[in-house]
């Protein structure tokens, strides 16, 4: 497959799979319409602004190609409709619902991982350690405004192993790159690895070690 197809098919997905993530957490929050598409579209094309801001891109992304803020509010809609029809179940409460979302939010991180460290390596960054950041910061940086917007402490530092996996990711991808060709393969195996971190993390509630203090 030619890589910019590629790409291209991986931002849509990265951006569809955070547009439900973040339409989630919205209706979560007991958001009206115009949050829920506010709060999806920000997570979806968050930290890609972060990044074109950064690697110092005239025109980021976002505004280059609206199709992207496009269908993250179409898909936010859809998801206020579904959540909608379905408000007098208590879906969101059931395992099923937090094993689904886990999984779509895990998908969302691993396809930015990719897409970010691709996009900045394109723009002409050659520095390794610049390449991995903007693409954790595309990863998790839509995210971190999800949850800053929804007045939650940013998932990436507080639970599931959040961060950790998509600079794993990172690394993954970036090294697969950095000494070979098989791009394809190293965009599977970097979502593989970040989707199998997350769930594993999300099943085995496994967290990184915390300081915890005793209040009187």
């Amino acid at each position: 497959m030619d890589i910019n197809l590629m790409i291209t098919i991986l931002e849509y997905i990265g951006t569809i799979a955070f547009a439900i993530s973040g339409a989630l957490i919205a209706i979560e929050n007991r958001m009206d319409i115009l949050g829920v598409m506010i709060l999806g579209c920000t997570t979806a094309v968050g930290g890609g602004l972060f990044r074109d801001l950064i690697i110092g891109r005239p025109m980021p992304l976002m505004f280059e190609n609206p199709s992207y803020v496009i269908v993250a509010a179409l898909t936010t809609i859809v998801v206020f409709v579904v959540m909608y029809i379905l408000k007098d179940i208590k879906v969101v409460e059931s395992k099923a619902y937090q094993i689904v979302y886990n999984i779509i939010d895990s998908l969302g991180l691993g396809v930015f991982v990719v897409v970010g460290a691709t996009l900045t390596k394109e723009f002409g960054i050659t520095n390794h350690f610049m390449i991995i950041f903007c693409s954790v910061l595309t990863a998790v940086g839509g995210g971190m405004l999800r949850d800053i917007m929804s007045a939650h402490i940013p998932a990436i530092f507080r639970k599931h192993i959040y961060c950790v996996a998509a600079i794993l990711g990172a690394l993954l991808f970036y090294l697969i790159i950095l000494y070979s060709n098989m791009y394809s393969l190293a965009a599977i195996l970097t979502i593989v690895l970040v989707v199998g971190i997350r769930y594993l993390a999300f099943h085995f509630k496994l967290n990184l070690p915390k300081v915890k203090i005793n209040v009187e």
